[in-house]
């Protein structure tokens, strides 16, 4: 699925913003099997929505833990992007609950204005950068709402639908705190064909691909 991604060059540059190493593609498959959705190009299997475009792959989430460092690694690598030309920024994170509870997010905090990564990722709109974030995917969890920073009022908030353009029972709900409607948009997220990091195909699910 990604052999024409690095025949071609397509691939501008990595950075991590969790270890400040170079990346390592085994850690996680989530970012695989994301960006197979957008390139991949394996004729007669999988070819994504973007197979020719070319991309900055930078790491900020620490797969292990969960602190609000991350919101700030986050908008770290959005500084980054913005130095280096990104036109688009895909990123299939959000925030909203801590290891530690003291760093917890309140649903009043999703206003668009109030968490660090938010206020990052608005910054980026701003610059000209098209920031498309996944909704999240607490629909059928008891918080249910949306995460930061899909609740920024110049992020692109994508939800998930089926094949039969049904919203997904996981897809995080709207509004944002301070009413407005989101998510602004919604893709396919359920039943969604993506490469394994192991080799092979798999089917899966969540914001994240949509």
């Amino acid at each position: 699925a990604f052999d024409s991604l690095w025949a071609n060059d397509q691939v501008l540059g990595t950075r991590d913003f969790v270890d400040n190493k170079p990346v390592s593609f085994d850690m996680h498959p989530h970012g695989t099997m994301v960006l197979s959705t957008i390139v991949g190009n394996d004729p007669g299997e999988l070819i994504g929505t973007a197979p020719k475009a070319e991309f900055w792959l930078l790491r900020t989430e620490d797969g292990g833990s969960e602190y609000l460092i991350e919101e700030y690694n986050w908008v770290s690598g959005a500084e980054f992007a913005d130095s280096v030309g990104v036109d688009i920024i895909n990123s299939s994170l959000g925030y909203y609950d801590f290891w530690d509870d003291s760093q917890d997010h309140l649903y009043e905090d999703l206003d668009g204005n109030t968490t660090p990564v938010t206020i990052g990722a608005d910054i980026a709109a701003s610059r000209g950068i098209a920031v498309c974030n996944s909704a999240g995917n607490e629909g059928d969890d008891p918080w249910k709402k949306l995460i930061a920073p899909s609740d920024g009022d110049s992020v692109i908030c994508v939800g998930a639908v089926d094949e039969n353009r049904t919203i997904a029972n996981f897809s995080s709900l709207g509004p944002s705190a301070d009413g407005r409607i989101k998510p602004d948009v919604a893709a396919m997220g359920s039943g969604v064909y993506a490469a394994w990091p192991d080799g092979g195909y798999t089917y899966t699910g969540g914001t994240s691909f949509s």
